[in-house]
């Protein structure tokens, strides 16, 4: 390839995904480069026999008709990604030892169920509620915000973003309310982001209560049909993709970007570069003399997400799934979460006292995950990477005897949880496949195996998380640095740098 390419997108994952497809969109040419062998980051989907699983994907928000990444696939022209929704009655059962509470589709029902459950605090949640209310007015009025008379439009907003700009979901948990279930009912989906209340952005977290405010949802045929449909797509549109090409440098002309170079001594010229690599590891790509000091002091100190370690079962219909259905289950041994996590932050390894429980096969009615007769059961809990470094850098399968015991004791642990869940689960299994954050590494490339990018904490969220602007001229990121964590805001990502090299290689930038 002696040619210069427009735009030049480094890693697959959505937000990658979407930024080459974006500038396809427009007519630019697109090299698409993907260090494994599948595209598609979390996205990418295993099979074992004939049971397909879905390591990155458990729900998403926001796919109705009136929802931000429905709005999002039909710009990009992926009006053939479907969803399914989940039970809008309830979609999240979050279940503590003393307490249990499911939310569905609109967070009015949520309210008055925990209003019907602890009378005491209703003055509390009726302001909780009304705070998450003004989240979204304030996040979607900083979204629009551009240029000097838009800002101005933010005024009546200030109070707000000065009050609870930084604050914990534990602050603001603890300025409401008194009791500690409702606390933990409050907190219940922070799985999602990976933090425990008391390190946990707090308006990251009303973010995501809004989010699965619309209703949960299933990809139809999974995150297979999902990433199928954007290569497709991009093939259709002609972006040049390869796999298995891992870019060591983004090279650079007095402070321009030129292209960039690979582990197997490649070279590729484009006009613009969009890394979808993590902002610290992208930046590691760049000759140091153009990372500014107080970038450099950003990156150097940066804490990433945790990593997790995941379950994968095929089991035969002998095992009664029917109470869960299409929803997930969170549970938690106590209603103190921060205590939970303490647990994984020291180094433990997972016992089954949190996780997250689901059955893809009823998520998605085609039944695309398991053979006639059998399901899919997913379990997911949180895992730091301190227990498992010895086996950094070590290839998949290839781990040694020590590594498949620790496997085989977390599995042991996880299955008998699950199991109050799904009796009979362990007999009726045929499939069993468990992950660790260095299996993360081995497939998505992320640093310590982390599923959610840099830590949402309050100082690494909102505007203090990393620009979509690099430091040189036609540099842009996407994915989990940029917005946050998560299918729609990577998605969102990669739409807004997408655009950005569009209008850099217009000359508007």
């Amino acid at each position: 390839m002696s040619h210069t390419f427009d735009v030049i997108v480094i890693g697959s994952g959505i937000g990658g995904l979407t930024a080459a497809l974006t500038a396809a969109r427009y007519d630019k040419t697109v090299l698409l480069l993907e260090a494994g062998k599948q595209f598609g980051g979390y996205l990418n989907p295993f099979q074992r026999g004939k049971f397909h699983f879905d390591p990155g994907l458990h729900y998403i928000g926001e796919c109705g008709p009136d929802g931000r990444f429905r709005a999002l696939l039909d710009k990009l022209g992926l009006q053939d990604m479907t969803f399914h929704e989940l039970n809008p009655e309830g979609f999240d059962n979050y279940r503590f030892p003393e307490y249990e509470v499911t939310m569905g589709k609109g967070l009015n029902r949520f309210a008055e169920t925990l209003m019907t459950d602890f009378p005491k605090e209703r003055d509390g949640l009726a302001r909780f509620f009304d705070l998450v209310h003004k989240t979204d007015e304030a996040l979607r009025a900083l979204m629009r915000a551009k240029g000097f008379v838009s800002f101005l439009k933010m005024a009546p907003h200030l109070p707000f973003f000065i009050r609870w700009g930084k604050a914990t979901l534990g602050e603001i948990l603890d300025h409401y309310f008194k009791d500690p279930n409702l606390k933990a009912a409050l907190s219940g989906p922070c799985g999602d982001i990976g933090l425990p209340p008391s390190k946990l952005h707090g308006l990251i977290h009303l973010s995501v209560l809004l989010h699965y405010s619309g209703g949960g949802y299933f990809p139809h045929g999974g995150t297979k049909r999902m990433r199928d449909i954007y290569v497709q797509h991009l093939e259709a549109h002609g972006v040049e993709m390869k796999r298995f090409t891992t870019v060591d440098k983004i090279l650079t002309e007095g402070n321009r970007v030129i292209g960039v170079t690979t582990e197997k001594g490649e070279e590729f010229r484009g006009r613009t570069v969009i890394s979808n690599v993590q902002a610290d590891v992208t930046y590691g790509m760049l000759d140091s003399r153009h990372i500014p000091r107080k970038l450099q002091r950003k990156t150097d100190k940066l804490e990433y997400s945790l990593g997790s370690v995941c379950m994968f079962l095929g089991v035969r219909e002998t095992c009664d799934t029917g109470f869960i259905g299409d929803k997930n289950i969170w549970h938690y041994s106590s209603n103190d979460i921060d205590a939970l996590y303490d647990d994984i932050y020291d180094g433990a390894l997972p016992d089954g006292s949190s996780f997250f429980l689901s059955c893809p096969s009823h998520k998605d009615p085609a039944g695309h995950s398991a053979p006639e007769g059998h399901y899919s059961v997913e379990l997911v809990t949180l895992a730091h990477p301190k227990p498992f470094e010895q086996w950094e850098g070590t290839r998949t399968m290839k781990r040694g005897e020590e590594y498949e015991a620790v496997k085989e004791t977390m599995a042991a642990n996880l299955m008998a949880a699950a199991e109050q869940y799904i009796p009979g689960l362990a007999e009726a299994t045929v499939t069993k496949e468990i992950s660790t954050p260095v299996t993360n590494f081995s497939f998505v490339r992320t640093p310590q195996g982390n599923i959610y990018g840099p830590a949402q904490t309050p100082d690494q969220s909102g505007p203090w998380r990393f620009d979509m602007k690099g430091p040189v001229e036609g540099l842009f990121l996407c994915g989990a640095s940029v917005i946050s964590a998560g299918i729609v805001p990577c998605a969102a990502s990669g739409l807004r740098a997408g655009r950005a090299s569009v209008r850099h290689l217009n000359g508007i930038a």
